[in-house]
């Protein structure tokens, strides 16, 4: 066999080919054996725990009903005993839009994406500061990078976006509220 820093350099393709072995199950008796796997599959492996980064736009009828109407992000499959359920890890957010002289006013708890519209600080969430909600004034406010809090979450419980009440507002103002949410999805059991 040649040595391996003598082959030239290339550029790696997702159909290429990687030696590898291919080890049995303990207790089967089966010989471990020489295979070849593609890139790709060895890339999924990397997505085996299911992060996933997904954009939600809310749009100005939503905001201005935000408080009695959560806004579901996500459905997730089953039920409380063998659903789904998510990790929720991080979110960027950024809003704009509207006119000079209206406003939203929000509450002063912001709102926070969980799978309960009264979550409790034991939930996993993430907590939207009333700071970095969309105003409606036309101020175009800088992307806002935000942690998720750790906690509990339900096993079929959908991911939602909520807040305590609905914004006051002031003249005709009109926003739009961009999500970026980075999580990691369970599967149903």
């Amino acid at each position: 066999m040649a040595i391996a820093n003598s082959y030239p350099m290339g550029t790696v393709k997702s159909t290429d080919l990687l030696l590898g072995t291919s080890v049995p199950v303990v207790g089967t008796g089966e010989k471990a054996t020489t295979r070849n796997f593609t890139v790709s599959e060895v890339l999924a492996l990397g997505n085996a725990p299911n992060i996933v980064a997904s954009a939600f736009t809310i749009t100005d009828a939503q905001l201005k009903t935000l408080g009695t109407t959560s806004v579901t992000l996500l459905s997730l499959v089953g039920d409380s005993g063998n659903g789904e359920y998510l990790q929720l890890i991080s979110a960027s957010i950024s809003s704009g839009g509207g006119a000079v002289g209206s406003s939203y006013a929000w509450d002063g708890a912001g709102a926070t994406i969980t799978w309960t519209s009264s979550p409790s600080t034991g939930d996993n969430r993430i907590v939207i500061p009333q700071g970095q909600l969309p105003s409606g004034s036309g101020t175009v406010t800088q992307p806002y990078t935000i942690a998720a809090l750790d906690g509990s979450y339900r096993r079929g419980g959908d991911l939602i976006l909520s807040t305590v009440a609905d914004p006051t507002i002031t003249g005709t103002p009109v926003a739009t509220l961009t999500i970026n949410l980075t999580y990691r999805l369970f599967p149903q059991t």
